[in-house]
């Protein structure tokens, strides 16, 4: 079967080649009769364009693209595909580049797609970065660059992330009101912001209420269910151990109700638990898991609306946008039995 070609469709139309591409490629210099009329002709011909050369003409591909984390989630599978779909819709295509969930991978992956001249590029970093330098370096070879769920520090680009101080004020705020004052926070590092405004939230949200921080009140946690598993194990080798514990994510959480059944406690019945992200199978745990829910479809379709604007040759000014996150909560939280 013959491929049709740009050429063929301006015979069709009895233009010229360059009326053919200002109409496909969304130029000004055409009447907008004239542009609807190629379009549709150009969708019956079952035309298909050509990326690479169009690269060639503009120094730009039509390509967007999209560096994430490998995840076994459901959640992430499907924002990818919401991006891949929302950027058909609009006439790009996706180039997928894995970070192998390290800065060093990410990287990699901003230099190849640098290298592939793409238009744009969405990132959803790695909870490792915590270095700007790649993404300045990208933004100055003229890449249009927006940043989603994560927060970082020094780039002065679009960035849409979730309000990382309501994650822990609100799962403390619930615990609190729960009656639970022996509450244990399972942090990130505070090396990254994420993890200097969640434990911000956690502080004010016990002093609001006249809670007394005690030592080991706030944990430094890595990501990982083994690591939750280890962390709830230390806590329990005290006098009084926690009656609530708040877990950095739900894959954490995980691990603190693994430890605890397995040594003959319940949840909540003896110690309730708070993840975060809701996670695909959160509400599958042998607990239903109470967890903060972000948006993410939502943070990268704003996300998106951001990039096309830039690339359409709207001022978009640089500014990071808080999106709110959600409190959703199931069968892992009840009041204090002890």
């Amino acid at each position: 079967m013959s491929t049709t070609t740009v050429y063929d469709i301006a015979k069709a139309a009895g233009v010229s080649r360059t009326t053919v591409l200002r109409a496909l490629w969304d130029k000004e210099g055409i009447s907008k009769d004239t542009k609807e009329r190629i379009i549709k002709l150009a969708a019956e011909m079952k035309y298909r364009p050509n990326h690479i050369a169009r690269s060639l003409v503009t120094g730009q591909s039509g390509f967007i693209g999209v560096v994430a984390t490998p995840s076994l989630f459901q959640m992430s599978f499907n924002t990818i595909e919401l991006i891949e779909r929302e950027l058909s819709r609009a006439g790009y295509s996706m180039l997928l580049a894995s970070s192998n969930g390290y800065e060093q991978g990410e990287r990699t992956a901003l230099e190849k797609l640098d290298s592939n001249r793409v238009a744009g590029v969405i990132v959803i970093p790695t909870s490792h970065s915590t270095s700007a330098t790649a993404y300045n370096e990208l933004m100055e070879s003229g890449v249009k660059l927006v940043v989603v769920d994560r927060f970082m520090e020094g780039l002065n680009a679009t960035q849409i992330v979730g309000n990382d101080y309501a994650v822990a004020s609100l799962a403390t705020h619930h615990l609190i009101e729960q009656g639970h004052t022996n509450i244990t926070y399972l942090a990130i590092s505070l090396d990254a912001y994420a993890g200097r405004e969640r434990l911000r939230g956690f502080r004010d949200a016990m002093d609001q209420a006249g809670i007394p921080m005690r030592p080991d009140s706030v944990v430094e946690t890595q990501f990982g269910e083994d690591f939750g598993y280890k962390a709830i194990e230390r806590l329990f080798e005290r006098d009084d151990p926690p009656t609530a514990v708040i877990a950095r994510h739900d894959v954490v959480a995980a691990g603190v109700i693994r430890w605890l059944y397995s040594h003959g406690y319940k949840v909540p019945d003896d110690v309730s638990v708070v993840g975060n992200g809701d996670i695909w199978c959160s509400d599958l745990f042998r607990v239903p898991l109470t967890t903060i829910r972000h948006p993410i479809n939502n943070m990268a379709r704003l996300g998106l609306r951001r990039l096309l604007d830039m690339l359409s040759g709207k001022d978009v000014p640089p500014r990071t946008e808080l999106v709110d996150v959600e409190m959703v909560v199931r069968e892992s939280t009840a009041p204090p039995s002890r």
